[in-house]
């Protein structure tokens, strides 16, 4: 039997629409193994300091200037007040303060802002809290993905589209934690739940595409995936404006957290859902499609 000549034509150009997703990943590869990933406080541990009950406080940047005196550090200040008294949260990344070191601090934090020891304290965040944030992340990625993939496949009853979305998906998730490697964001509590919802998301534009290609009626497979990346596209510039702009208009660094791996992992989910598993879904419904001649 011979294969029709198209059907070359067409394993080329699939091929070439697997190069950019690909090229990308090796590029996040090398970020990350070269970089690496920072790691907030939320999973490499430091020190909290919490003061609670002052009249008046300094500064934001007294306190600051005061409290990395004292640790020899860099410090992260935080200005707190409830029913008309007043506090302040500090942490720094000195791990596992020997107790003689804490007291010294909690009397001198405390002689500096006026108040009594018992109103200081100061809390290592090390053993507990930090492998408790560390089991959560690694139970929720180890979850997720086992349910989706359970899913995809009672509604395509099929490995390989399965796979292909799952691979999909999951090359998003890489690309956005290569970038935040590149851009020295840091891997907390806030960026894992976009990340998380970066899966949900990424899910939905790639069912969309294999739903078109070997579900979809009338036309020709490149043809549903065409209309498909349509309605995709604007899905995706849509999400992404309101994202950017509440990430534009926001000052909280929980939502600078959440909202940075959305935003990047979106983009990426353009290349990796229309280029990639575009090409996986096409080459595989165009083979069944080509006639042959005897």
């Amino acid at each position: 039997m011979r294969l029709d000549p198209t059907y070359h034509l067409h394993r080329w150009s699939t091929r070439r629409m697997l190069l950019p997703p690909l090229l990308l990943a090796l590029f996040f590869l090398c970020c990350i193994l070269v970089r690496g990933i920072p790691l907030s406080r939320d999973f490499s541990g430091g020190t909290l300091i919490q003061v609670r009950g002052m009249e008046s406080h300094p500064t934001l940047g007294e306190a600051k200037r005061l409290v990395e005196g004292l640790l020899g550090g860099k410090v992260e200040v935080r200005l707190t007040s409830y029913g008309g008294l007043y506090g302040l949260d500090a942490e720094a990344d000195n791990m596992d303060l020997p107790q003689e070191v804490r007291e010294n601090l909690r009397s001198s934090l405390a002689e500096e802002l006026g108040v009594s020891e018992n109103q200081v304290a100061v809390y290592n965040m090390g053993s507990i809290l930090t492998s408790l944030s560390k089991r959560q992340a690694r139970n929720a990625l180890m979850v997720a993905p086992v349910l989706m993939a359970i899913v995809i496949l009672l509604n395509f009853k099929s490995l390989r589209a399965s796979g292909s979305i799952l691979g999909s998906v999951w090359l998003n998730v890489f690309d956005a934690l290569g970038c935040m490697s590149l851009a020295g964001v840091e891997l907390s509590t806030g960026s894992m739940a976009g990340l998380l919802m970066l899966l949900g998301y990424s899910d939905d534009t790639n069912t969309l595409l294999i739903t078109a290609v070997e579900k979809g009626v009338g036309g020709k497979p490149r043809e549903r995936a065409a209309e498909a990346m349509r309605t995709g596209l604007l899905v995706n510039g849509t999400t992404f404006l309101v994202l950017f702009l509440v990430n534009l208009f926001t000052t909280s660094k929980l939502v600078d957290e959440l909202t940075f791996p959305l935003l990047t992992g979106m983009v990426f989910d353009v290349v990796n859902t229309w280029f990639l598993n575009a090409a996986v879904a096409l080459s595989k419904k165009e083979r069944r499609e080509i006639p042959v001649a005897l």
